[in-house]
């Protein structure tokens, strides 16, 4: 496995990272063989393990700072799978690989790459930087023996965008309840008196619009923000200038401990999800899993996750007078609000669960390297 920070990195953890932490390990329980190459900069020197959960791990050096680290990072570590050649398939994820997967084919192995969202469409890439995914993303699309995208949506994109087809394996998501209540105390928090947002502070998750709907809101509960600015910039003075301007919005920045993150999704009056780019998030669906009342951003990605309509969440325009009103409308129905806690989980029972996103994994990995194994022996004479 190719561009993941690491198996459970300590120092910056994605949606990839999360659920690659709950899909490699459970590959090595039914019996194969797991390798993450892992940027060495993401760990501190306690946490670089040779072998976690029974997987793998090879720490390579990660040069050129934060937007340069995954590709220089995976570089390096394809030249150490080439000197190494003993893998049955190459797996990348993230697009920004797609440039990566043409020099991996001379491996002679299958090639799969998780493509993930539409990076160029993200508002804090530049106009290079943007381009270069575009070009990543057609070199992917030429170059892999078999692409997965996350989402039903996503995979039509791909098909409509680029002719080419995928395979659709979504995340997945553990099902629990809350267990540790008392660690909201430390927050000044009780349950179901506060709302929820787990989010990258970035604009295109929706992040002013959902302060600013909340603000115009009548609930008394409180809002709490947990996400951190990794840099600084009117956007982020934006959200700051909502947040100081109403005594119920707390910006709390990032929550390493996993423990109390659970118990916020838990615990929280409802969630409020405002990805806008990219396909099946995983933040939406540990909410789910934790049993949130999920009010979402109206994208076709969070409707198919949600099953909307009528399904596991109400959705939001992307305005804050709908914002505005979709927590009115909960806030004034509590019964509302406790239907989507129990729906959420039944979905996640339907259509997410680690088991069945494993399975789809395992079978997409022994059906392309036994279609490299048919093509060998018909090309011999």
């Amino acid at each position: 496995m190719f561009g993941l920070r690491g198996l459970r990195p300590d120092l910056e953890i994605t949606g990839f990272e999360t659920s690659f932490a709950e899909i490699a390990p459970r590959l090595v329980e039914r019996g194969h063989d797991v390798t993450i190459y892992c940027r060495r900069g993401a760990h501190s020197p306690a946490r670089r393990v040779e072998r976690e959960d029974g997987v793998t791990l090879k720490y390579m050096p990660s040069p050129g700072g934060k937007n340069f680290a995954a590709l220089s990072s995976t570089w390096l570590a394809m030249a150490h799978a080439f000197v190494r050649s003993d893998f049955d398939v190459w797996f990348f994820v993230n697009v920004g690989m797609g440039h990566h997967s043409a020099i991996a084919r001379l491996s002679g192995k299958p090639v799969v790459m998780n493509v993930d969202g539409l990076d160029w469409e993200r508002a804090k890439w530049g106009p290079i930087a943007r381009s270069y995914f575009r070009s990543a993303a057609r070199s992917a699309v030429r170059w892999c023996s078999e692409l997965v995208t996350d989402a039903e949506a996503m995979r039509e994109y791909y098909r409509d965008r680029f002719g080419r087809d995928s395979r659709m394996i979504a995340y997945g998501a553990s099902i629990e309840s809350s267990d540790a209540p008392e660690l909201l105390r430390a927050m000044n928090l009780a349950p179901r008196d506060y709302y929820l947002v787990v989010s990258r502070l970035i604009p295109e998750n929706s992040l002013e619009v959902m302060l600013e709907g909340f603000r115009r809101s009548d609930t008394k509960r409180r809002l709490v923000v947990v996400g951190a600015a990794n840099y600084r910039d009117g956007f982020h003075a934006r959200l700051r200038a909502i947040a100081d301007s109403d005594e119920r919005i707390d910006l709390v920045g990032q929550i390493a401990d996993q423990r109390l993150l659970k118990e916020l999704w838990c615990n929280c009056y409802a969630y409020l999800h405002g990805h806008s780019v990219g396909g099946t998030n995983p933040a939406l669906l540990r909410a789910m899993g934790y049993g949130s009342c999920v009010l979402a951003r109206d994208t076709v990605f969070n409707a198919e996750v949600l099953g909307t309509p009528n399904g596991a969440g109400l959705l939001f325009a992307n305005d804050a007078e709908s914002v505005a009103a979709v927590i009115d409308r909960v806030d004034a129905h509590p019964d509302l609000a406790a239907r989507h806690r129990e729906l959420a989980p039944r979905r996640i029972a339907e259509r997410y669960t680690w088991e069945r996103i494993v399975d789809e994994y395992e079978a997409l990995f022994r059906d392309v390297t036994g279609a490299r194994a048919a093509r060998s022996d018909a090309a011999r004479p």
